[in-house]
């Protein structure tokens, strides 16, 4: 990615100092932008999801070039840590 926006942590998870990771599976269009963010894999589950999906979202990559022609490309995935330091 060029640009990647540090996710925010829960309120909740990180007064009780819970740690954990997303997987998150999208598609990068042919300006670099993100969409269609989905979680593949969580852990622990029903914590850190949407913080991951709210970052992914403002996420820029540089965009696939083909024969001198943007392209879309779907099955990007990143996995976004959480962890307390």
């Amino acid at each position: 990615p060029i640009t990647q926006v540090q996710a925010v942590y829960p309120r909740r998870a990180l007064q009780r100092g819970i740690q954990g990771y997303v997987l998150v599976e999208f598609t990068v269009d042919q300006t670099g932008a993100v969409r269609d963010p989905i979680v593949i894999e969580a852990s622990p589950e029903g914590i850190f999801e949407q913080a991951a999906l709210d970052a992914v979202v403002k996420f820029k990559y540089k965009a696939r070039v083909i024969n001198g022609k943007a392209t879309t490309v779907a099955g990007v995935q990143n996995r976004i840590t959480f962890e307390i330091i």
